[in-house]
């Protein structure tokens, strides 16, 4: 990265650092020349000559020019933005949607968002093994990320302390998807490592977000959604959007929702109308996408939106970059919204595969594949470990912004 950029990327360092150096320097300056008054007082006071002093104005100046030079450079000198939090690339302003200007006249489904891929499956957070993603959900929005992928069952505690297990109800189902997924050694591994093979629930039944099974890893869900909700708040320009794998029934997912407060933040969409702009969404606060995998909340909460018939998809078992294809999967074929599901699904190299298949001569490529075989911008664009690769920066690449 050259220099010009790496003081564009931290204009805030750059005015603080050179703001410190020349405050200071200036306020040398002025104790110097009161310094040199005094000393001329005592002189003509003594009666003797003063003598040519220097001139202190001009050699300060050139002082304050040549250190500020120098913090500038100091300052493009440091690591480049690869090395900074991802947050930092985030576009930002009082007049910005999601960062960008441009995208505020856009309707939802012409945009495209950064989206994780089992976004609750985090490494930062306790308990979780075959995590998916670097970190929680809240960092991953500070981070840009807009679309959350995430798998809801209901769970309870158990005799172990933190551990979750599936309810009876739901346990066996989650069983054969997680085997399904990682398969049967794997997951019979990775129970054993975790002690779980013989854990008994104790607690009430509440909604989690796990990947099949919880006793793999859990999140509850209705807490999270507090915090959510107050990121929301401190963050009025965004517009995020759930992708929730619906394991919980919709009517308790509406009232976990309810509880948590978002739902003066939710879009309900209007029958028969396009979406909205996402200048609309920010004016209305209806700012919350909703989408259910297997359901929908009916009249009931009309918000929780059937994603069978709004999204549309590609495959997702890939396991080598050279598999990936544009085909359709899931969904129908005039369904408004595009989901590119970009990820490989060998989980013992899963953060070497994201570093190649994230980076943008292999993401960029296949998502413009994408949007002329199917005829539709990809809007939801869903990988692993987001912080690998360029997925921000192939985003912007697609919705022609800087």
């Amino acid at each position: 990265m050259c220099i010009r950029d790496r003081l564009v990327l931290r204009p805030v360092l750059v005015v603080g650092v050179v703001g410190a150096v020349v405050g200071f320097l200036l306020a040398l300056s002025g104790a110097q020349v009161l310094g040199r008054m005094a000393v001329l007082a005592v002189l003509e006071r003594a009666g003797r000559p003063s003598g040519a002093a220097p001139r202190s104005g001009r050699p300060v100046l050139a002082v304050v020019a040549g250190v500020a030079l120098v913090a500038l450079l100091v300052v493009a000198a440091l690591p480049a933005s690869d090395d900074l939090p991802v947050a930092a690339t985030v576009a930002a302003g009082d007049d910005a949607c999601n960062g960008h200007v441009q995208l505020c006249d856009r309707r939802f489904d012409q945009v495209a968002f950064p989206a994780t891929h089992n976004s609750m499956s985090a490494a930062d957070q306790p308990g979780w093994f075959l995590a998916e993603q670097p970190h929680g959900i809240l960092r991953q929005l500070d981070d840009g990320i807009r679309v959350l992928l995430v798998d809801s069952w209901n769970g309870q505690g158990t005799q172990r302390s933190g551990v979750v297990a599936n309810t009876e109800e739901s346990r066996s189902a989650g069983l054969a998807e997680a085997e399904a997924t990682y398969g049967p050694e794997l997951v019979q591994s990775a129970l054993r490592l975790r002690d779980s093979l013989s854990l008994t629930p104790t607690g009430r039944a509440e909604p989690y977000l796990c990947h099949a099974l919880c006793e793999l890893g859990s999140t509850k869900w209705e807490p999270l959604m507090v915090d959510v909700k107050g990121w929301l708040d401190r963050h009025p320009r965004e517009v995020v959007t759930f992708f929730v794998q619906d394991e919980v029934s919709a009517a308790d997912t509406a009232t976990l929702v309810e509880r948590a407060g978002l739902m003066p933040y939710v879009h309900v969409p209007a029958a028969g109308e396009p979406w909205p702009t996402l200048g609309e969404m920010i004016a209305s606060g209806r700012r919350v996408v909703f989408l259910l995998e297997n359901s929908s909340g009916g009249a009931q909460a009309p918000w929780l939106i059937d994603s069978r018939t709004e999204v549309q998809d590609t495959p997702f078992s890939f396991t080598s970059a050279d598999q990936f294809s544009c085909e359709p999967f899931r969904g129908t074929a005039d369904a408004p919204l595009f989901l590119v599901n970009h990820w490989l699904s060998n989980y013992s190299s899963r953060v070497t595969d994201a570093r190649e298949v994230n980076a943008e001569p292999v993401l960029l490529p296949r998502l413009q594949q994408c949007r002329d075989q199917r005829g539709r911008l990809p809007n939801f664009v869903a990988v692993d470990n987001y912080d690998q690769g360029d997925l921000l920066s192939a985003v912007d690449v697609l919705n022609g912004v800087d």
